[in-house]
């Protein structure tokens, strides 16, 4: 290993997840796992490439239509919808068959002039805002626009969408308020028109337990994917609703000891002056800081796994480098191998991320996306 830090992606523990959740759904419900955001940090053609040989997976979603680009260039042949916004060609829409997000009535008839211009049809999914005020077309206008969406020759509405903005609570009175205008645009199309859309969808990681009427006929989930809880709240009522359901936490991220000294008591550690010894004590030096994507927030907090044991990080963490107390284990030695995320209740994603005042969802995907991913069994 040439790196100095690397993140190992367990396949063993992505198949699981997918597996986990494939049961939960009617064996018609397309299974449609989230890699945008590089994957959450995992790395978007390395988890794409798992993906793709599973038979498991019917589409996988990215939120722009670079990344599509992205993954049919890396040999990623599965379905793919891109669910948020439309950032390169759009002739490569139709030469590279993705299915694309739609909102506006600019945006499809520009979709339609490239369709008429290829002889190809595109397909589109129709995206409604029920309530997170972020993309989509509101639902009280989502009638009409889907109408003058269907008009177009060369657009093929292939699927109609929303997201859930408080799915992860426990509290689900939105979620249900939203599902509801949902359903009601839904209704109003098909006791109206003679428009059949093949693929409804709303559920996302929290949703696909806890709200299991938005499964509809295609389940999107993202975090889950990848081992990791949207919420404590969702992870207490799903463990509730299914014994026998289970995440494996795909990632680990490692560095080497890359030097070690002993310093003298009163001795200050790191930037700031922030931590000072009372004896003597052992530090090693890792290659890694905030520059990779360790929030300069764990200084002084948390810590990593070297031989199996947990040791305390001291000093503030720098852009490339920190710093380990590691005296109660005289044998580390330059070379050897630290955990900085993993399977240890100190280092998982969720503990680094309370230690750093934010979400799992943000402590992962800012992991640099320039770190070798290594695929391992």
């Amino acid at each position: 290993m040439t790196s100095h830090s690397w993140i190992e992606i367990s396949k063993s523990a992505l198949l699981h997840n997918i597996k986990q959740y494939k049961q939960l759904l009617s064996p018609h419900t397309v299974l449609a796992p989230v890699i945008k955001g590089n994957a959450y940090g995992h790395g978007m053609i390395e988890v794409g490439s798992i993906l793709n040989e599973s038979p498991l997976v019917d589409y996988l979603c990215v939120v722009s239509l670079s990344e599509a680009v992205t993954l049919r260039n890396n040999g990623i042949t599965k379905p793919l919808l891109v669910l948020s916004f439309l950032d390169a060609d759009f002739e490569k829409i139709a030469t590279e068959t993705i299915d694309v997000v739609l909102y506006d009535l600019p945006t499809a008839l520009e979709l339609n002039s490239i369709g008429q211009r290829l002889s190809k049809r595109i397909s589109v999914h129709i995206k409604v805002d029920t309530g997170l005020s972020r993309l989509g077309i509101h639902y009280t206008q989502a009638y009409e626009f889907i109408m003058q969406c269907a008009q177009l020759s060369h657009i093929e509405i292939h699927g109609i969408f929303s997201h859930f903005a408080a799915s992860e609570r426990s509290d689900l009175s939105f979620s249900h308020v939203q599902l509801e205008r949902f359903h009601n645009v839904i209704e109003s199309i098909e006791t109206t028109s003679k428009l059949f859309i093949r693929y409804k969808h709303f559920a996302c990681s929290a949703a696909i337990t806890s709200l299991p009427e938005s499964h509809f006929t295609f389940a999107r989930f993202g975090i889950s994917t990848y081992g990791l809880w949207s919420s404590v709240e969702n992870k207490v009522r799903t463990e509730l609703l299914y014994r026998n359901f289970s995440l494996h936490p795909v990632m680990e991220w490692k560095t080497r000891v890359v030097a070690r000294k002993t310093v003298p008591a009163g001795s200050f550690i790191g930037y700031d002056c922030t931590y000072q010894t009372t004896t003597p004590t052992e530090i090693a030096t890792l290659p890694i800081g905030y520059c990779d994507g360790y929030n300069r927030m764990l200084s002084n907090q948390s810590h990593v796994k070297i031989k199996n044991k947990m040791f305390p990080i001291r000093g503030r963490i720098a852009m490339n480098l920190c710093m380990v107390d590691v005296t109660q284990d005289p044998s580390i030695q330059i070379g050897d191998e630290v955990t900085l995320l993993g399977n240890n209740q100190l280092i998982t994603a969720e503990s680094l991320a309370d230690q750093s005042g934010t979400i799992n969802y943000e402590f992962v995907t800012r992991i640099n996306s320039t770190l070798l991913r290594v695929i391992v069994p």
